[in-house]
């Protein structure tokens, strides 16, 4: 690479380092004051063809002041972007019915519904439903779902503002635009005079720049799909006093059958028992005990005998 190249892209990267470390900046500052800085400070490289020596300095100061304020004017002029996210657990009638009735209404906002579970417990069907409406509608919506229910078991709201987020991105979105500018009219100036690896150095930062501002276009993107369409959690609780009285589910036909099951359980388990003692615990036993019944018997019959023979000198005399 050149040296003439070399210094043009140091200049460069100075201006980038610049804009990195404008968009980082320091925590401490309120958040009125955070911008100011920055917009004074991150001014994107820019390429001078007329420059002596060929350096790629800094990008001129003479619209800083223009920056700064434009800066500043979003600050004011931007909205307020804020996510609702709320979880509500209603009490109903009839969870079917109501599954119903809440997707109708979802749509009738210009909502819709994002997930639905419908199942049972005890018995009886419960559901979750997770809901995405428009932001303006979010206090209606809460609204109407609870004149849906027989009584409200909970509810909770909550919102993320995520204003200063969005201006910032904005304001890095801009560095890097002005910065990807400046690289084109670069490439633009090596296509024509610049050799083959310094054609290729610009172009490895053209793309690392087109990479960064796609990331902070997909996350201005998200925030703002966030804002305008809000989240509501339902769970739906089937009322106790509205289901049907029932003597536990007892079923007479249920019972005999469960007795009778019982009995033969009981029979079979009786039979195998005898099963067991005679194929396999009796034949065990005269394995076992066997020899030691013998030698008892043997001992026994031996004293016996043996005793007889005593006695039989005392009756001769």
């Amino acid at each position: 690479m050149s040296r003439k190249t070399q210094r043009w892209l140091a200049g460069l990267l100075a201006g980038l380092g610049i804009v990195a470390l404008t968009a980082c900046g320091a925590a401490a500052p309120p958040p009125q004051e955070m911008r100011a800085p920055a917009a004074e400070s991150a001014r994107p490289a820019a390429p001078e063809a007329a420059t002596q020596g060929g350096a790629l300095p800094p990008a001129p100061l003479e619209g800083a002041d223009s920056g700064q304020q434009s800066i500043g004017a979003a600050q004011i002029d931007q909205p307020r972007l804020i996510i609702y996210t709320g979880n509500i657990s209603l009490i109903v009638k009839d969870t079917n019915v109501a599954v119903q009735d809440i997707t109708a209404l979802a749509e009738n906002v210009g909502g819709y519904v994002a997930e639905a579970n419908i199942y049972h417990q005890e018995d009886v069907p419960r559901g979750e439903m997770t809901l995405r409406v428009p932001a303006e509608t979010y206090q209606q919506v809460l609204q109407q779902l609870r004149q849906m229910a027989v009584r409200v078991e909970s509810e909770h709201s909550g919102t993320q503002d995520v204003t200063e987020e969005f201006v910032d991105l904005e304001a890095r979105k801009a560095n890097l635009e002005r910065t990807e500018a400046a690289l084109q009219e670069l490439l633009q100036t090596r296509q024509k005079t610049g050799r083959t690896e310094d054609i290729l150095e610009v172009y490895r930062e053209l793309t690392n720049v087109r990479g960064q501002i796609e990331q902070i276009q997909g996350r201005l993107n998200y925030l703002s799909r966030s804002a305008a369409l809000s989240t509501i959690h339902v769970t739906l609780i089937p009322d106790v006093l509205a289901q049907p009285i029932t003597v536990a589910g007892w079923q007479p036909t249920g019972v005999a059958r469960e007795a009778l099951q019982a009995l033969i359980d009981a029979l079979q388990w009786v039979v195998n028992l005898w099963i067991w003692l005679i194929i396999f615990v009796l034949p065990l036993l005269v394995v076992v005990l066997g020899p030691v019944v013998l030698v008892l018997w043997l001992l026994v019959r031996w004293w016996r005998g043996r005793r007889a023979r005593r006695a039989a000198p005392k009756k001769e005399d």
